[in-house]
């Protein structure tokens, strides 16, 4: 089976959620049953981002922004999302990140 992904910048988290996805993806609360959110997004830290399950209905457990990068991978029909600091800025989504400016 072949499943997409949505390819999207860190420019649209803020520095808030970037500390709560390496939280929620260290290893050890993922091993942790207890811990229903980050079995929710499983996935995985990369070198420059995060590869994040795209939940249907993301609660709110889960970061607006993030929520957000999530709704829209699910209307692109993306399970996934692959959040690196390389990726392009994704349409309709607000950069949050205080360390990037959009480029004009």
């Amino acid at each position: 089976m072949i499943r997409r992904f949505l390819d999207c910048s860190t420019a649209h988290l803020s520095a808030a959620t970037c500390e709560w996805l390496d939280q929620q993806l260290a290893e050890a609360t993922l091993r942790d049953p207890a811990n229903t959110t980050a079995i929710g997004i499983a996935g995985g830290k990369t070198r420059h981002g995060w590869f994040v399950y795209a939940p249907e209905d993301p609660h709110e457990t889960i970061p607006e922004d993030l929520a957000r990068i999530c709704n829209l991978a699910r209307q692109l029909d993306a399970e996934y999302v692959l959040i690196d600091c390389d990726a392009p800025l994704c349409r309709g989504l607000p950069l949050r990140h205080p360390d990037v400016t959009e480029k004009t």
